[in-house]
């Protein structure tokens, strides 16, 4: 296992680092379909890269376990379960990844601090309010965690706008959780690599400033306050367009549900770029040509 940083991979229009890495780690989805199912994604190697673009303040977080690929952003929480356990929450998904008894807290305790910087992070500690009362190798850790992780990450979602839940295009045949985990999956690739081959162009995006004046106006600030971190709207609204676009096709549009837009307006202390309908135009086509491309 290695927590430490490697050396940039250059690309032509950016770069790609690792940040963290550790040998295994299994990821679940606590799915939010009526029986609330929990189930097992992927076991394998687990890794959080940085991916920068060139001659552009635009960039994002990765976390990988073997193929499965899902980002890391400002506006999405990441909740630290006890000692080695993280709970993710985006637009219908709910992730749980956790780490074997063997893996030592100072490595758990590095990937903490690498959320701290780059998500909206939380810490479910054992015996506070929010807590519980068991081991990280309770079997049952995220169907008894579940509901703490989810009073949690609501409160956070919706003071960025978002709406916690399943997400309103996630109907019908496009309801299944499981085909949602592998459309951010194929979201967050293609995102990551439209950066790196320069794909992702100025024209696509639209950059937000949630920068206190002293930051914008202090030339000494730290390097982080000066990049671009995506909204996890960039991913969400990738997936939903796909789904509305199935439903649509199939004479389901019926379906669909009334989608309440939220907008970011507190000062957070960052600058935020979302994909704009140009951009998520330009990327409509090869996710549908390929909705599970794991």
């Amino acid at each position: 296992m290695s927590s430490n940083i490697n050396k940039p991979s250059q690309f032509s229009y950016g770069s790609s680092t690792e940040l963290f890495s550790i040998n295994s780690a299994a990821v679940f989805l606590m799915d939010y379909d009526d029986e609330q199912t929990l189930r097992f994604l992927r076991l394998g190697d687990f890794s959080v890269v940085l991916v920068m673009q060139k001659c552009s303040p635009i960039m994002m977080i990765t976390c990988t376990v073997g193929e499965l690929q899902w980002p890391i952003t400002k506006d999405a929480p990441v909740i630290r379960v006890h000692t080695r356990g993280f709970g993710f929450a985006m637009l219908g998904l709910l992730y749980g990844l956790q780490f074997s008894s063997s893996c030592q807290e100072a490595m758990m305790d590095t990937l903490e601090t690498i959320f701290m910087k780059f998500a909206d992070y939380k810490h479910l500690r054992r015996g506070e309010v929010d807590g519980y009362p068991w081991e990280d190798n309770e079997p049952n850790l995220w169907a008894k965690s579940r509901r703490n992780i989810e009073k949690i990450a609501n409160k956070a979602l919706s003071r960025f706008g978002q709406v916690p839940g399943k997400s309103p295009s996630g109907v019908g045949n496009q309801g299944s959780g499981l085909l949602k985990v592998l459309r951010t999956s194929a979201a967050t690739k293609m995102v990551s690599n439209a950066i790196l081959t320069g794909s992702l162009r100025s024209k696509h995006i639209d950059i937000q400033d949630m920068r206190p004046r002293d930051k914008c106006d202090n030339e000494n600030v730290g390097a982080i306050y000066q990049q671009a971190f995506p909204s996890i709207s960039v991913f969400s609204n990738l997936v939903e367009a796909v789904e509305i676009a199935w439903l649509i096709s199939s004479g389901n549009s019926h379906l669909l549900k009334e989608k309440k837009n939220g907008e970011l307006k507190v000062l957070v202390g960052f600058q935020i770029w979302r994909l704009n309908q140009e951009g998520i135009v330009a990327f409509m086509e090869k996710l549908i040509s390929r909705p599970t491309s794991l």
